[in-house]
């Protein structure tokens, strides 16, 4: 199993997990699979695929926490507060704000999975991979709005899974 997948499966058991403890159902991951990424099914057969993507508050931070960029490094912060000490950094540029460019990201995360077609029992699951611990309760609605007059191909609803995989958020 790759990297990729390990991520789906551990994103995957937790979000069937509360979502069959929210909705009283009984899926279980039935198949890992590419396009959805896991094929579930309950004790009386019905199908509920999952596609899952990641969201991260700005560019890089998932590749930072996979150890494939140093764009979190200490050492990038020590040279961002000296730089803005003698005004040479943007101090928003490391900043982050659910009801800005993280409410932005997630959205720019879920405008190409609506383009394609995943068949019907489908979900989209994105998994929140910042240790802010956001309260996406505050910002579903914004996030409605800016998904408004997309097509939706996920008749089984458009979900975050927060970074601790302990609540789910449903968006549509």
């Amino acid at each position: 199993m790759n990297e990729k997948e390990a991520i789906e499966k551990v994103t995957a058991n937790a979000f069937v997990d509360l979502y069959n403890h929210e909705m009283g159902t009984s899926f279980s991951i039935a198949e890992y699979s590419d396009a959805p990424d896991i094929r579930c099914r309950d004790i009386k057969g019905n199908i509920f695929n999952l596609e899952i993507t990641l969201t991260e508050d700005r560019e890089k931070d998932i590749a930072a926490a996979l150890g494939r960029s140093d764009h979190r490094s200490i050492e990038l912060l020590r040279k961002h507060l000296v730089e803005g000490k003698v005004g040479k950094a943007n101090s928003l540029e490391r900043v982050n704000c659910l009801q800005g460019n993280v409410t932005d990201m997630i959205v720019d995360r879920i405008l190409p999975k609506l383009k394609k077609d995943y068949g019907s029992n489908a979900a989209l699951v994105i998994r929140d991979t910042s240790p802010v611990c956001w309260d996406w309760e505050l910002v579903i609605d914004d996030i409605r709005q800016m998904l408004a007059s997309q097509r939706n191909p996920f008749d089984k609803g458009i979900w975050i899974i927060s970074f601790r995989k302990d609540k789910i958020y449903r968006i549509i």
